[in-house]
């Protein structure tokens, strides 16, 4: 039988959930299908990460809609799956191949109207696109899907000069505004918990390093290649995001049996309650960093499995093209 042809479309410049999704999904993917990925050239980062097996075609910063139009005649793909605004706005209707969108970002109808399906990880984004978009709309959570752990938490600690004792609070994201990272330090500083360390981890984290100049227990960490090895270090682990479509590395956390501290968002609301987290308001004065009674937990992450979730996508784009056949 023949292969179902896919390109998968992602003009980011640096790697964050929506580069993992892509990373995740087309490992799944060619397995089953016969994939593409076109990427900006400059996005090194998202290029090693990607499978060796999935063809990968780099396009430059400049007349990126004509490249991409120019290999999609030359693939003459089944599917196109767009990722963030830019690609959507890339990529023109077509009766000879169906455009699936994923909406990591809100919902807008002007960048999207040119898709066939889209899928959306929350119930917010749900309810705003079903009453605008046209396609088929479709909801799935994302997955946990992490490397094996390669440094023990000895030797990160040594590592990164943290004291044996020290309870570690650790967050993995962006240094952005998104993120809420200004608010975990914030908070960290105003209760100073005892005999800990506040590790924080993600791009764009030299803009905050005035800000802990004088705090031997506050660590800032740039990318890293396996977070396995952070989340099995931390003790607690926070996360203060102002929103999100869903949240990755919450759930990752979950994973490694960690006590979380979450704020409320529209990406973790549907689900979060039903699991042991502490979620707050990181802008009020409740008391959030703890040191006693740490103890692992033990969630039930199976509505978070990566190999479902991947099985969802593809049943997605062969009901649209058995649409396209009949």
């Amino acid at each position: 039988m023949k292969k179902i042809k896919v390109i998968h479309i992602l003009i980011s410049k640096g790697f964050a959930g929506s580069e993992k999704y892509l990373c995740d999904l087309i490992d799944y993917q060619s397995k089953f299908f016969d994939v593409s990925v076109i990427i900006l050239k400059k996005n090194l980062i998202l290029k090693k990460d990607i499978n060796k097996n999935v063809k990968i075609f780099q396009i430059i910063d400049f007349f990126k809609k004509i490249q991409i139009t120019k290999i999609i005649n030359k693939i003459k793909p089944d599917i196109v799956h767009t990722h963030l605004s830019n690609a959507a706005k890339c990529v023109s209707k077509s009766n000879k191949f169906k455009i699936v969108a994923t909406a990591h970002m809100n919902f807008k109808k002007s960048i999207l109207k040119n898709c066939d399906a889209l899928i959306v990880s929350n119930s917010t984004q749900f309810k705003q696109a079903a009453k605008n978009f046209k396609g088929d709309l479709f909801q799935s959570y994302l997955w946990t899907r992490l490397k094996p752990i390669t440094k023990n938490k000895t030797e990160l600690k040594k590592e990164l000069k943290i004291p044996k004792k020290n309870i570690i609070f650790g967050s993995i994201g962006r240094f952005h505004p998104q993120k809420g990272f200004d608010l975990i330090l914030k908070k960290f500083k105003q209760e100073s918990p005892k005999n800990s360390t506040l590790l924080l981890i993600g791009n764009g984290h030299e803009e905050f390093n005035n800000k802990v100049k004088n705090y031997e227990n506050i660590i800032l960490l740039g990318h890293i290649n396996n977070a396995s090895n952070y989340y099995n270090l931390f003790d607690v682990a926070v996360f203060a995001s102002r929103w999100e479509t869903f949240g990755f590395t919450l759930v990752e956390a979950m994973q490694y049996r960690l006590p979380i501290i979450s704020s409320l968002h529209m990406g973790n609301k549907d689900w979060i309650k039903k699991f042991k987290i502490k979620v707050c308001n990181f802008n009020q004065k409740q008391k959030i960093f703890y040191t006693k009674n740490i103890t692992k937990v033990k969630y039930d992450t199976s509505i978070f499995n990566y190999h479902d979730k991947c099985a969802e996508i593809s049943k997605i784009y062969k009901s649209l093209l058995e649409i396209k056949k009949n």
